[in-house]
């Protein structure tokens, strides 16, 4: 959990200016946990929310999820 929130906390310091919060949830290997994205682009798949990072990973955020576009 620790990590988590370290990364989260890295990612909310960026300067990058996102346009969309995601909040879900992801599988680790101790159940569940709430987990929060930060991207400026989405696409859906039916109702899966993907999106790729800038080393062409993908990643995909499966329902249920609240997805908030972030107003600047």
């Amino acid at each position: 959990m620790k990590k988590l929130f370290i990364a989260l906390l890295l990612a909310s310091c960026s300067s990058k200016e996102y346009k969309y919060r995601i909040e879900g949830t992801v599988e680790t290997k101790d159940g569940p946990h709430a987990a929060v994205w930060y991207t400026d682009t989405i696409c859906f798949d039916n109702d899966t929310i993907f999106y790729h990072n800038s080393d062409s990973s993908e990643v995909r955020i499966y329902p249920p999820y609240v997805l908030k576009h972030l107003s600047r």
